[in-house]
């Protein structure tokens, strides 16, 4: 990939975050009103791990990038408020595991449940076809990004 390719693809890569920012995350936060104590860091915590059965610290924090000191202080604030609990690794009992308590995963839910009420509202008036070729895009960007290796 060429400077102009690396630039127009970091160009739009940042300018994609800043529009999913403002239309859908600031909107989805709106679903944790039950949860008047939660700050923007617990939302990605349980959110992340509402998409994995459970996950060590240091994943979570590689995911969200995180500090391994607010991260620790943010999973024992979930894990007071019940929505989160910590098990020890089968594989390996130096680490811990975490994941959606019950509770958690009910409150998870009912949040999707709404949020993506809320997207099909929001959705609405866009051109049929153009949705579907969004859909599309998306699907492929998600499965392309999966492929790449991180170091």
């Amino acid at each position: 990939m060429n400077f102009q390719e690396a630039k127009e693809l970091n160009d739009l890569l940042f300018t994609f975050f800043g529009i999913f920012h403002e239309k859908f995350l600031s909107r989805y936060r709106r679903y944790y009103e039950c949860y008047p104590m939660l700050k923007k860091n617990h939302v990605k915590i349980i959110s992340v791990l509402y998409q994995h059965k459970h996950l060590i610290p240091t994943e979570i924090g590689k995911l969200l990038d995180i500090e391994r000191g607010s991260l620790t202080a943010l999973i024992d604030q979930l894990e007071e408020m019940g929505l989160v609990k910590r098990c020890n690794d089968p594989m390996d009992r130096r680490k811990s595991l975490i994941s959606l308590t019950p509770a958690g995963r009910c409150e998870m839910n009912k949040i999707m449940d709404n949020y993506i009420r809320n997207l099909s509202v929001f959705f609405q008036d866009a051109d049929p076809g153009e949705l579907k070729q969004f859909t599309a895009s998306l699907r492929f960007a998600v499965e392309f990004m999966k492929k790449l290796r991180v170091d």
